[in-house]
């Protein structure tokens, strides 16, 4: 998770991070001075939170999911459920074995 802003983070999102501590990796990105990092990225208004899960590549993509919303409980609920959704996938694409 990651969220560009000017120079200082909204309270609700560090709220955010201390709520998502263990769960998810949560940074920021100060989008004057990493201008093109942020428009990569398809950043158009601050603060925006965006979620880039861990697929098992290296290969990152760059866009992420944008998350609507500025509410830390709201963007928790999403990110957990995004988590679930994925553990979900990774159980279902594991061969089951056979006797």
């Amino acid at each position: 998770m990651v969220w560009p802003m000017p120079a200082i983070p909204p309270p609700e999102l560090e709220v955010l991070a201390r709520m998502m501590k263990g769960t998810v990796r949560a940074g920021k990105v100060d989008c004057q001075a990493h201008h093109q990092t942020c428009q990569s990225a398809g950043i158009k208004a601050y603060p925006s939170v965006r979620f880039y899960p861990h697929l098992g590549t290296t290969r990152r993509d760059q866009g992420g999911e944008h998350i609507n919303s500025r509410d830390a409980t709201v963007i928790a609920d999403i990110l957990r459920q995004r988590l679930q959704q994925l553990a979900l996938q990774g159980k279902s694409s594991k061969p089951k074995d056979e006797l």
